[in-house]
């Protein structure tokens, strides 16, 4: 798709995941007008800003936050446009390598190094190893190695997630009921809402990304402490198999557990459906993402929830999985990338990042952001701080194309049948990769 510009406006493209219609919330708007698009205003070179988006986006609060700054930065920058153009994940992931072939390159494209390693060695990324817009932000290791590809930085990140239970206080109070410290403590939990006719658990299953998540809630910290950070590009280069880590079978054998307490009809919620359940009451947790909770509330805004990491049965305090969630990187082919990294140090201003982390309730990792955040939240940002965390950026490599696709659909599988082992969903997996590495 070629930009265009026209009487001396730019064209912004912005291509955005979403499988749901955009629906105006009411979002407050922001107040107020920066240096920065003081700065751009009267500009006379035209820029076309092409802005990506992969997999973090699928959220209709996240929609209109994000539909509502591009708003106010039109407001302030006369000479910008953007043309919104809705993706769903899979689509753009096949997309924007085509595009990209086509010398249609988005110049603002979102998504983690690590995953599009082919765009980067192609050099079609800006390198923003030392950028000031980097330094000041306030990352930790792990989080500069999310933004990174073989030791430089190549992404700009605005906010974080972690993972974990939520949980409806009203029915945990009312029956007595704390975070489980042990897979006992859990199972003995489960039973007693169980015994007293209450759902255990609301999934999301019907969304193949989730069982993925719910797994790998274990997973990823078991890898990570064990120094397997790199089993996952291993696997993918066929240079190991499953068998090699105990740490799958493990973390499998922990999802089964839970999985015995599973309500007849989770394979059947989308994510939407998921989360109104779990604001009606209809079950006392739900393992979900921070990326979660605005939608949640938004479903109930008077219920009460908290939130736990998954408990382990070693003895060991298991650790929060983090990831960041909207990265964004820079193509090295934009024209105008004065007025492409304008933009970026907008979004990542205090005052634009913290209408952001209002909206969407995203810990942001922006510095001077002072937002009001629910408990759910605070306890998330309060376990990354806490160091006690197994960070995405710890992994060499997450799965990817092929591989990724074919793990959530044998996760998604072990989730809805029961009759399936631990050794022989492994095994699955293990056909399926020596399949996809095999000779073409």
């Amino acid at each position: 798709m070629a930009l265009r510009s026209h009487d001396n406006r730019s064209t912004v493209e912005l291509a955005v995941v979403a499988k749901v219609v955009q629906v105006a919330l009411g979002i407050r708007t922001l107040n107020g007008r920066s240096q920065i698009a003081d700065s751009l205003l009267g500009a006379d070179n035209s820029c076309g800003l092409a802005v990506g988006s992969s997999l973090n986006m699928g959220n209709q609060v996240k929609l209109d936050a994000f539909d509502e700054i591009l708003n106010k930065y039109m407001e302030t920058h006369p000479n910008v446009t953007f043309e919104s153009q809705m993706y769903s994940q899979n689509d753009y992931i096949a997309q924007l390598p085509i595009r990209i072939a086509n010398g249609d390159t988005p110049d603002i494209m979102m998504g983690q190094p690590t995953q599009y390693s082919d765009i980067i060695e192609a050099g079609k990324v800006m390198d923003l190893t030392g950028h000031e817009l980097i330094t000041a932000l306030n990352l930790n290791e792990g989080d500069l190695n999310n933004c990174s590809y073989n030791g430089s930085v190549y992404a700009l990140p605005l906010d974080f997630k972690t993972y974990g239970v939520i949980y409806n206080k009203a029915i945990f109070e009312k029956y007595g009921l704390t975070p489980p410290a042990t897979q006992d403590e859990f199972d003995a939990l489960c039973q007693t809402l169980v015994d007293n006719g209450v759902d255990p658990f609301i999934r999301n299953y019907s969304n193949v990304t989730y069982p993925d998540i719910e797994v790998r809630g274990v997973l990823w910290p078991l890898l990570i402490e064990n120094g397997h950070g790199d089993a996952f590009e291993k696997l993918m280069n066929g240079e190991a198999k499953f068998t090699d880590y105990p740490e799958f079978s493990k973390a499998f054998e922990l999802w089964a557990r839970r999985l015995a307490f599973s309500r007849v009809d989770d394979m059947g919620n989308d994510t939407t459906m998921g989360r109104q359940l779990m604001a009606q009451g209809a079950g006392a947790m739900m393992y979900e993402g921070t990326w979660a909770y605005a939608q949640i509330q938004e479903f109930n805004p008077d219920q009460e929830y908290g939130m736990f990491v998954l408990p382990r049965d070693d003895g060991k305090a298991n650790s929060w999985c983090v990831q960041l969630d909207q990265i964004f990187m820079i193509s090295n082919e934009s024209k105008h990338p004065e007025a492409v990294m304008e933009f970026m140090a907008y979004l990542l201003s205090p005052e634009i990042a913290g209408y952001w982390a209002a909206a969407t309730l995203n810990p942001s990792v922006v510095p001077g952001v002072e937002t009001e955040m629910p408990d759910v939240i605070m306890t998330a940002i309060k376990g990354k701080e806490s160091g006690n965390i197994a960070h995405e950026g710890s992994l060499t490599t997450w799965l990817k194309g092929e591989y990724l696709t074919a793990w959530r659909q044998l996760t998604q599988t072990f989730a809805a049948d029961r009759t399936l082992t631990v050794d022989a969903i492994l095994e699955e997996l293990q056909t399926v990769f020596d399949e996809i590495n095999a000779p073409k």
